[in-house]
Formats: C-alpha cells, sequence, structure tokens
C-alpha cells in the first residue's frame, strides 16, 4: 500500500480523527524532516492512525506514541492552571466519531493491523501508557526531529512543551493538531511569551505566516487545526 492509499484507508476507516490536510503537511516537508537528526513522536494518538502513518512514512526513525489510553486528566492533577474554561476533562467520554478513551490493547491491534508488529517488538515503535504530565519528564529520548501535540487541554500542552521543547532539535518541527481549539492556543501563547518567541505559527497547507490573535479562519481561535513551528 503506497503513503497516498494508507492515509486514505485511516481516514475511510476512522483510525484517524485528524483532517486529510494535515497529513498533507507532513507529506510537504518529508523530505526536509529525513534529513533532520532526532526521533518522531505524537502526543495524543487515539486510535493510533496518525502514528501508523509517521512510522510508516519516516522508516528509519524511531517512533514514540504517547497516551493516556484513558481519556483526559482531572483538571486537579494538571500542572498548570487555567484561567478560562477548560472542556477537555473526564467527563468528556464522546464526539461525533465515537469514544475518546481507546484502550491500549485496540491501539496495538491498530499497529498489528497495519503491518508494524515486528516494529513494536524491535522497539523501533515504544507505545507509552499514561498521561503526558508523567510520561514526557521520564523518556528516554535524546533529540526529536517532529513532535506533534494532540492532547487537547491547555496544562497538558503546556507539560509536553516544558518537557519535550528543548529536546527539538534545530530544524525541528512541532505540530499543534488543536490549534484550532482555545485552550490550545492559550497555551502555546503562555509558552512562547515565556521563551521570547514569535507570536506566529506556519498555516498547515500554505506555509504562510499566521499570527497567533488574528483571524483567519472561522475556528474560535481564528486559526486552523494542524499549525506547527519549525525551531530555530
Amino acid at each position: 500500500m503506497n503513503i497516498n492509499d494508507l492515509v486514505e484507508d485511516i481516514i475511510s476507516n476512522t483510525v484517524s480523527m485528524v483532517h486529510k490536510d494535515n497529513f498533507t503537511t507532513i507529506l510537504t516537508h518529508k523530505d526536509t524532516l529525513d534529513k533532520i537528526e532526532g526521533d518522531v513522536i505524537e502526543c495524543g494518538c487515539w486510535r493510533g492512525g496518525f502514528s501508523i502513518f509517521l512510522s510508516k512514512l519516516f522508516p528509519h526513525k524511531k517512533i514514540w506514541v504517547l497516551d493516556s489510553f484513558e481519556g483526559f486528566q482531572d483538571i486537579k492533577d494538571a500542572h498548570y492552571e487555567y484561567g478560562g474554561l477548560e472542556r477537555h476533562v473526564p467527563s468528556f467520554t464522546h464526539n461525533m466519531v465515537g469514544q475518546i478513551a481507546v484502550p491500549y490493547d485496540i491501539v496495538v491491534h491498530n499497529f498489528h493491523r497495519y503491518g508494524l508488529e515486528s516494529d513494536i517488538q524491535s522497539g523501533r515503535i515504544s507505545i507509552i501508557k499514561g498521561f503526558v504530565r508523567d510520561s514526557t519528564p521520564n523518556i528516554n529520548i535524546n533529540t526529536i526531529s517532529l513532535l506533534r501535540i494532540d492532547v487537547d487541554s491547555y496544562s497538558a500542552v503546556l507539560e509536553v512543551l516544558n518537557n519535550l521543547y528543548d529536546k527539538v532539535v534545530s530544524g525541528g518541527y512541532i505540530v499543534f493538531d488543536d490549534s484550532g481549539l482555545r485552550e490550545t492556543v492559550d497555551a502555546i501563547k503562555t509558552f512562547f511569551t515565556e521563551r521570547n518567541l514569535p507570536l506566529s505559527v506556519y498555516h498547515p497547507v500554505t506555509n504562510s505566516i499566521l499570527q497567533i490573535g488574528e483571524r483567519y479562519t472561522h475556528d474560535e481561535t481564528g486559526l486552523p487545526p494542524g499549525c506547527f513551528i519549525i525551531k530555530n
């Protein structure tokens, strides 16, 4: 199965909720990412579809897949307090495409179904169970070429950035699946401000620079899902 057929299969079988445009982002930058040192990591995998895509697209890179496999963490367990309304909490259990908390065994089965069982057995693909507040500080990863963040909530986004940003190499990519969500963008703004980073991201398809705070879409943040940055 070629990579475009794989994307169609993942989407049509609802193994991922990610929009096709966001697969295109990675495909567009594949040649650049191939040349960058470092592992590939996705934080928040749902049924595993996008991580399966990444595993097939970058067969020579170490792949990390992180998820709680039990939905969203309780606000009282979050490391960072949010002044706005946090909607992605344990009571948020289903959306229009199904159950949010997908068990670990089902995700592993999906990897096997796409022919990646031996990659898990060899350790090239590591699937780590736990909330990112616990997993990201302890993960044995030195350099990251691609960090994909799909954790929806304010504290979880900050937890990932604070624990993994410094491991992203110069020229590495950080993709924010939920850049259309207010909680995610508020976390991005907090982190970027603390690190004196420009308050801007790249459009997932056109690669144009979008200013955080300006409106480009009807999404609640004015940004489309899947915006990304390239680390200097």
